[in-house]
């Protein structure tokens, strides 16, 4: 096969390659494997130690109470906090001005963060009764606000407290639950142990049903990020529950842009859960260490809870751990956070991202023009030499060891470097990889639009949607533009490498189809640019002949 063919080829797996490493998928079929053997190997720990489920019902004088809210206001959040099931049912993030509570969704969820407490897996996944009543609450000194509630545990009363504490300069507040028995008896708990979750959803309202906009159950367990997938796959569980055992020093969900974690302080969990199922939320919980009470006595136990966005600094001021709930690659990060800083410059000026991203193309353009420059000039010397390595192909066409060696010496003969013409590309794959982070994980490019038709540079640019197909436009001038610059600067060494060149733009419409618009403007913009530059250069040849 024709040697600049095989370049070809193998510059396109480089990219896939690069592609799999810096954003891998979140469901691959090893994790659902090795999750799998986990989950096995819990459900044996759970069964071999599991008791009798103890009977816990609710005093009716909570279910008839009236629902009342409470508003807290700091310089962070606003929050709405309502007696039914003690929860959050507003959380406005001030910063930004975006509601973090999800109430529009297709998905069956609480549309409450009410960071419950669960007495066994059934009531997991279930709901659990305690966030269908209402608890009375008082306000504390603090600021604080403290509901409480009483249930009977096999007929003995227990009163239990969540506590919400917040700070005017935290990213995070406080929840502490408390356990108070206050009844003649000791009371055990199902496999020593309760489930606390945080809620099922975390905003803002998006598209949840779109690739870039799914969710995800995360946790750091056994010193490790991890993450909870849900069921259908392959090598998936029929379980709608599944489970992880081992030292959990944080739970949560994550959203495309915004965290929701749970970090115990001063213990750590035994393990985690998390709904499996479709269509339905990502609640996610721990489950947390209970041992008999007794009469008389009680158990308290707080969380640190964040809830903002996925940055570095502020996961690292609250814990080091913490940091991989970012989810942005670490070889990628510094030439990510380049271009950021590069297109909010720009915008500073212009005042629209994508206007921003057009200059910033160019930028690139002018700054890789030397390379190019020289890509080009080594194209064109392999042209010159086309005949030449025609005749080598046929005198030694028995001999591929003798064909190889006449050739890599005419190369050398001429100063001609066969992967000249691949370099350019190659060192633009950085920026491209990050700007392709940025626009998936930057909340400063939600939302962002351009012209026309081309509303969010961090989604497709999706204009119609035709029995379930979205039609999108950039793509399709992508690929008109690159069998254009395909056809200006292909070097015509053979019709191996010139189909090889021409379907390439056809494999790039299948890739980027469903890629954010702004990555495909920058990619359509490059290629607009090469074809301007090829023109002008063409032009400038004919002078001189």
């Amino acid at each position: 096969m024709e040697k600049r063919t095989v370049l070809a080829f193998a510059l396109v797996a480089i990219v896939w390659i690069a592609w799999l490493v810096f954003f891998p998928a979140p469901d691959q079929t090893q994790r659902q494997e090795r999750k799998q053997q986990k989950q096995e190997s819990a459900q044996k720990k759970v069964e071999s130690k599991t008791t009798p489920p103890s009977q816990v019902s609710i005093g009716d004088t909570q279910t008839n109470k009236q629902e009342k809210t409470i508003e807290v206001s700091t310089n962070k959040y606003r929050v709405q906090l309502t007696t039914k099931g003690a929860s959050i049912q507003g959380l406005n993030y001030k910063e930004r001005n975006i509601d973090l509570v999800v109430t529009k969704s297709s998905f069956e969820t609480s549309k409450a963060l009410d960071f419950a407490i669960h007495f066994n897996d059934d009531e997991f996944i279930q709901n659990s009764d305690l966030n269908q009543s209402n608890w009375s609450y008082s306000r504390e000194q603090d600021g604080g606000v403290r509901f409480y509630t009483t249930i009977f545990i096999n007929d003995n009363p227990i009163r239990v407290e969540k506590i919400y504490r917040f700070n005017d300069n935290n990213y995070y507040f406080t929840v502490e639950y408390r356990l108070h028995n206050v009844g003649n008896h000791d009371v055990s708990f199902q496999n020593d142990s309760l489930i606390v979750s945080p809620g099922d959803m975390i905003g803002p309202n998006l598209d949840f049903h779109n690739t870039y906009n799914n969710l995800s159950s995360i946790f750091y367990l056994n010193g490790d990020f991890d993450r909870g997938g849900k069921g259908g796959g392959l090598f998936s569980s029929d379980d709608p529950i599944g489970h992880e055992t081992g030292e959990v020093s944080w739970f949560g969900i994550m959203s495309r842009y915004f965290l929701l974690i749970m970090i115990p302080e001063g213990f750590t969990g035994s393990g985690v859960v998390y709904d499996r199922r479709e269509n339905h939320g990502y609640r996610t919980g721990m489950y947390m260490g209970m041992n008999m009470l007794r009469a008389g006595t009680d158990i308290s136990r707080s969380f640190r809870v964040y809830v903002g966005e996925k940055n570095k600094d502020r996961l690292a001021a609250i814990g080091e751990n913490l940091i991989d709930a970012a989810d942005i690659s670490k070889w990628i990060e510094p030439i990510r956070y380049f271009v950021l800083w590069c297109l909010f410059t720009i915008n500073g000026y212009i005042g629209n991202l994508g206007w921003s991203l057009v200059i910033f193309s160019l930028l690139t353009k002018i700054v890789f023009t030397p390379l190019t420059m020289k890509s080009m000039d080594s194209m064109k010397r392999m042209q010159q030499l086309t005949p030449k390595l025609n005749q080598i192909k046929e005198k030694y066409k028995d001999k591929p060891d003798v064909v190889q060696r006449e050739m890599m010496k005419l190369y050398k003969e001429n100063k001609v470097n066969p992967l000249g013409g691949c370099f350019p590309m190659l060192l633009q794959m950085p920026f491209f990889f990050a700007l392709y982070s940025a626009l998936i994980n930057s909340i400063d490019l939600w939302d962002a639009s351009f012209v026309l038709w081309i509303r969010d540079l961090s989604m497709p640019d999706t204009v119609a949607t035709i029995a379930g197909f979205n039609l999108n436009i950039l793509p399709l001038v992508m690929t008109a533009t690159s069998f254009a610059q395909q056809k200006m600067s292909t070097v015509d060494t053979g019709p191996q490498q010139k189909m090889m060149m021409m379907m390439m733009p056809v494999v790039l419409l299948f890739v980027f189809w469903t890629m954010p618009s702004g990555l495909v403007l920058y990619w359509t913009l490059q290629n607009v640019f090469q074809i301007v530059h090829q023109l002008i250069i063409n032009k400038m040849a004919k002078k001189k002949t």
